[in-house]
C-alpha cells in the first residue's frame, strides 16, 4: 500500500531545496565576485573580495601577502594582522604560517617568527619546503646544529635543494666535514650536485672532498663526468689532486693509460684511440680554416696519425689541439714528436708549443716551424721545469701570419708525441 504524501510536506520539502538551491546560488555569486576583485593584486581590491568573502581564507592570505611584500607601502604590522586572520579560518596550511613567521621577522619578533615556523614544521613534518625555510631561518641567527638538521630533511625530502643546500652552508661555515656529516645525504645526485658547486665556485678542497665520498662507492663513472673537477684542479694548481682524481676516474670507467712509449708521460701519444676530449687525454676543437682527422694512410707508426686540412680561407690562429701534462719541479724533460708537412704556406707554418701551466707569465718553448713539403721529422726540445711548475700545456700551434699573404693552405701530420724526464737538475732554463 503506497504512503500517501500530505500537501504541506511536500510544500516544506520543496522550500527546503529551493532554499538550499538559492543558498548555493547565492554562495557561487559571491565567489565569483571575490575571484574577480582579487584577480588584482592591489591590496583594495583583495580587500573587497575578502569583504565580499569574509569566510575565505585565501583572500585574507593574499592581503596579507600584498601589505607585506608591496616594495612602495609594506605595512608589516597590517600583513601580520590579516595573516592571523587567514590562520584563524584555516590553521592547517603551513604557507600561511611560514609567511606570517617571515612577517614577524621583518618587524623584529624573532621570537614569534620562530614559534611560527615550529608550528609549520609541526604540522607538515615532511614537508621540503617547510624545512627548509625554517632551516634558513635558524641560519640567519647562527643556530648551525639546528639549521643543518633542518636542511638536512628538507634535502631528503627534495633532493633538488641539495647544491643550494651547499652552497647556503658553505657560505656560513666553511665546513665540509660538517656538511657532508649533518646536511648532505649520502646519494649520488646529492654527491654530483654538491661537486659540481664546489667546481663552480672554484673551491678546490671541498670539490675533492665531494669526489673521494664518490669514488668510495665504487659504482661505475663516465670519465666526462669528471672532467671539470680535472680542469678546475689544474687551473688552481692542485695537479697531484688532479693526477689522483684522473687516475681513480679511469678505474671507475673500467681504463688505463694510454702512452706512445715506455717512460712517457703524453697520454695517446700516437692518436691510437679516440681522444677523451678532457682531463689528461688530447682535446681537439673544431675552428675556421681548418680540419682535425684520423689518417689511416699517412703515420710514423701505429696504425694512425692526426692530420690538420688548412683550406686556405683564413690567416688561422690555430691552438684547437692540445692536451696537459702533469710534471715535476726543477726536472729536466725531452720533448719530441714526429711531424710532417705537405704544400704548407705562408711564412708561418706548424709547429709544437709547451706552456707552462702553474706560471703561465713563463715564456713558451716551441719546435721548428715548418713549412713547405717535408717527411717525417723529429722535433724535440729539451728543457728544465721551473721550481714550482707541475703541468704543462703541450699544444699544436700554428701563429697568425702578419705578411699580406697569410691565409694558410695546406696539410700537417703528427704522430708519437712524448715526453719523458731525463733526471733532476736544481736550475731552471
Amino acid at each position: 500500500m503506497s504512503k500517501t504524501i500530505h500537501p504541506l510536506g511536500r510544500c516544506l520539502a520543496l522550500a527546503a531545496v529551493l532554499s538550499f538551491s538559492t543558498t548555493l546560488a547565492v554562495s557561487a555569486v559571491r565567489h565569483a565576485l571575490a575571484a574577480r576583485w582579487a584577480l588584482s593584486s592591489r591590496p583594495e581590491s583583495l580587500l573587497r573580495a575578502a569583504e565580499i568573502e569574509p569566510t575565505n581564507p585565501e583572500w585574507w592570505y593574499q592581503l596579507g601577502r600584498a601589505w607585506q611584500f608591496d616594495l612602495q607601502h609594506s605595512d608589516l604590522p597590517l600583513a601580520i594582522s590579516y595573516y592571523q586572520r587567514a590562520i584563524s579560518l584555516n590553521p592547517q596550511t603551513a604557507s600561511y604560517w611560514m609567511d606570517l613567521a617571515d612577517a614577524y621577522e621583518g618587524s623584529g619578533d624573532v621570537s614569534a617568527a620562530e614559534q611560527s615556523f615550529r608550528t609549520a614544521r609541526r604540522m607538515y613534518p615532511v614537508s621540503a619546503q617547510t624545512a627548509w625555510r625554517y632551516g634558513n631561518f635558524l641560519l640567519r641567527y647562527g643556530r648551525m646544529t639546528e639549521a643543518f638538521s633542518q636542511v638536512h630533511d628538507a634535502v631528503v625530502s627534495d633532493p633538488k635543494f641539495a647544491a643550494l643546500a651547499v652552497s647556503r652552508c658553505w657560505h656560513v661555515s666553511h665546513n665540509i666535514g660538517t656538511i657532508l656529516q649533518s646536511v648532505l645525504p649520502d646519494q649520488k645526485d646529492d654527491n654530483w650536485n654538491a661537486m659540481q658547486f664546489f667546481v663552480q665556485v672554484r673551491e678546490p678542497s671541498p670539490a675533492i672532498a665531494v669526489w673521494r665520498r664518490i669514488a668510495a662507492h665504487r659504482e661505475h663513472i663516465a670519465v666526462s663526468a669528471v672532467f671539470p673537477l680535472l680542469d678546475m684542479l689544474v687551473e688552481t694548481d692542485r695537479i697531484s689532486d688532479a693526477e689522483t682524481v684522473w687516475a681513480q676516474a679511469l678505474s671507475a670507467a673500467g681504463m688505463k693509460a694510454q702512452t706512445a712509449s715506455p717512460g712517457s708521460l703524453i697520454w695517446n701519444g700516437g692518436f691510437e684511440t679516440e681522444p677523451l676530449n678532457g682531463g689528461f687525454d688530447w682535446r681537439i676543437a673544431p675552428t675556421a680554416g681548418a680540419r682535425m682527422r684520423w689518417d689511416n694512410e699517412v703515420f710514423h707508426s701505429g696504425k694512425r696519425s692526426l692530420r690538420v686540412d688548412f683550406d686556405g680561407s683564413a690567416n688561422v690562429n690555430f691552438e684547437n689541439v692540445w692536451q696537459y701534462v702533469p710534471v715535476q719541479p726543477g726536472t729536466r724533460y725531452r720533448f719530441a714528436a714526429l711531424v710532417r708537412a705537405e704544400g704548407l704556406t705562408t711564412d708561418s707554418g706548424i709547429r709544437i708549443e709547451i706552456r707552462d701551466v702553474s706560471r703561465p707569465g713563463n715564456p713558451s718553448r716551441f719546435t721548428s716551424n715548418l713549412v713547405g713539403s717535408s717527411g717525417w721529422s723529429e722535433q724535440e726540445i729539451d728543457f728544465i721545469t721551473g721550481s714550482d711548475t707541475r703541468a704543462l700545456k703541450i699544444v699544436l700551434r700554428r701563429t697568425p701570419s702578419e705578411k699580406l699573404a697569410n691565409k694558410i693552405r695546406g696539410t700537417a701530420w703528427i704522430d708519437d708525441v712524448a715526453l719523458a724526464p731525463r733526471g733532476q737538475s736544481a736550475g731552471s732554463l
